[in-house]
C-alpha cells in the first residue's frame, strides 16, 4: 500500500494539490523465486568463503607454530652455547690484548665476532617474541 500527497506549482497555475492512494499486487512470482535462488547461492558462497577463511587461519596457525619451534631451538642454542662462547672469547681476547699477545686488529676482530653473536641472539629473541605474539593473536 502507498499513500502520497503532492503540491505543485506550474507557472502560471498554482494550487495543484493532490492525494494519491495505491495498492500493488504481484502478477508474476518469478522475481521472488529468482531472489530466493540468489539468496541460496549467496548463502552457499558465504559458506565456502567462511570455510576457506577457516582453512587459511588453520594454515597460518600451523605455520606460526612450526616457526616458533624453530626459533625456540635457535634461542636454546644461543642460551646454552653461543652466548657462553662469546663471553669466553671476549675475556680471552681482552686478556691476550692486555698481555700484549695479540695486536689491536685481532682484538677488534674478536670483539666484532662477539658483537655479531650477541646481535644474533637479540634478533632471535625479537623474532621469537614477534612470532609468539602473532600466534597469540591468531589463536584467541
Amino acid at each position: 500500500f502507498s499513500i502520497g500527497y503532492v503540491r505543485q506549482k506550474i507557472a502560471p497555475l498554482t494550487g495543484l494539490n493532490s492525494w494519491m492512494v495505491g495498492a500493488s499486487f504481484p502478477i508474476l512470482f518469478f522475481p521472488q523465486r529468482s531472489r530466493a535462488r540468489q539468496a541460496r547461492i549467496a548463502m552457499q558462497a558465504a559458506g565456502w568463503e567462511a570455510e576457506a577463511n577457516r582453512q587459511q587461519l588453520s594454515n597460518k596457525v600451523s605455520e606460526l607454530q612450526s616457526q616458533l619451534a624453530r626459533q625456540r631451538e635457535r634461542l636454546t642454542y644461543y642460551q646454552q652455547a653461543a652466548i657462553k662462547e662469546a663471553e669466553a672469547l671476549q675475556q680471552s681476547a681482552t686478556q691476550k690484548f692486555q698481555e700484549n699477545e695479540t695486536d689491536i686488529s685481532e682484538f677488534i676482530q674478536s670483539l666484532n665476532t662477539v658483537r655479531e653473536i650477541k646481535r644474533g641472539y637479540i634478533e632471535t629473541v625479537y623474532a621469537y617474541n614477534v612470532t609468539l605474539l602473532e600466534l597469540e593473536l591468531y589463536t584467541e
